[in-house]
This record gives C-alpha cells, structure tokens and sequence, in this order.
C-alpha cells in the first residue's frame, strides 16, 4: 500500500533578544536539517524584524520547529497547515498508468500503420495522449516534492528595550541625572548668596522697624 502523502507547512512569529543572532542561529538550524532558505526580507517598523521562508524536509519539520521556537523569548503565533494529499495521488498514478498503457498500444498502431491518413490520425492521438501524460507527471512530481518537503514562515522582531526607547543605555541616564544634580545644585548656591547678599539690608531694615516701633510706643506712653 501506499504511504500516506499529507502536506504540513506552518508559520512562527517570535520575538527574540538580538535580532541578528537569531538569524544566525535559523541559518544553522536550516542547515543542519538539509534545509535551505527560499526567500527572506527585513526592515524596521518600530522594531527591527526579519521575514524568513525555509524549506526543509517533512521528516525534519517538527524538530526544527522546536528548535526554532528555543531561540526566541515570546512565540506570539504558531500556525501548522496540514493537506492529505494520499487520494489524489492514488487517483492521479492510476490514471497515468492506463496513459501509458494508451500510448503503447497506439505506438504499436503507428507502426503497423500503412496509409498516410491513418498515420496522421494516430500521431495526432499519440500527441493528445502525451501531453495528458506529461500533466499528470507534473502532478505527481509536484505532490511528490510538497509531501516530502516543507515550508516555514518565520517572523522575527526584536524586543522594545525595558524603558520603551531604543536610544536608552545606562550611561545617558547617569550623565542625564548629573546634570540635574548640578542644576539643581546651582540653584541653591544662587538662592544662598541672594540671601548672603540681601542679609545686611534685611537686617537694617528689621533693627529700623523694630527701634521705630519702640520709639512710637514710647511716645505714647508718655
């Protein structure tokens, strides 16, 4: 009996710390697993992201698909498609079978074939037949390659830094909190010495309240 013949493909988005070393590291998953890539873009869109498309063999497909999901932080999505493709398959060489069957049998007529007319007749049936051979040989080769190999969508974003910016590293947030430290600083030594300088009229014009006061009192006391 024939073994089954089924479909699976599939497609990840992740996220993952560097952007760059995952894309190392799915390369070397591919080619360890007689993969290759068949396509791949990146760009930025608020975060640096990567599109990548491997084809691998079906056997490989879960393995690699567990490995790939190891090298990311988050999977936000996980899709598998799967087509069982067995019936038609079936369909498809029973068919191609009695084909070349046909065609040996009118292969046989050409050659027995005497009058001009008859052998225009069966060369042109002979041609018919061929290209609904060549179809289905397609067909077969074609579900042959899709059930024996697999693709994978891989999406990749980097992660947003903690603070939500991708400029921030610690060093600009030290110096940030120095300059505020000494502005703040300068403040005070300009409130102080407005103080220092302001005292003496502050204190002549207490004393000259004060007296002015006691002198007014005085007065009326008397």
């Amino acid at each position: 009996s024939i073994q089954p013949k089924i479909q699976v493909n599939g497609s990840l988005s992740l996220e993952v710390l560097d952007l760059d070393m995952a894309i190392l590291k799915v390369k070397n998953i591919v080619s360890k697993n007689s993969g290759r890539i068949t396509s791949s873009n990146s760009g930025y869109s608020n975060q640096p992201y990567v599109n990548i498309n491997i084809l691998i063999p079906s056997s490989t497909f879960e393995g690699v698909l567990d490995d790939i999901k190891q090298i990311s932080s988050l999977v936000s999505n996980e899709n598998i498609y799967t087509n069982d493709v067995t019936e038609e398959y079936i369909d498809i060489e029973s068919r191609l079978t009695v084909m070349l069957e046909t065609e040996k049998r009118f292969l046989s007529l050409l050659a027995d074939a005497k009058k001009v007319e008859e052998i225009v007749q069966v060369e042109t049936e002979i041609m018919r037949i061929r290209g609904e051979i060549d179809s289905l040989q397609g067909r077969i080769k074609y579900l042959t390659t899709t059930t024996d190999n697999s693709q994978l969508n891989i999406y990749m974003i980097e992660e947003m830094p903690i603070s939500g910016g991708d400029d921030w590293n610690i060093n600009d947030s030290f110096d940030d909190s120095l300059r505020n430290f000494v502005s703040f600083t300068k403040s005070m030594a300009d409130f102080l010495i407005g103080i220092i300088v302001f005292m003496p009229i502050l204190i002549i014009l207490g004393l000259g309240t004060f007296f002015g006061y006691r002198f007014i009192k005085k007065k009326r006391s008397n």
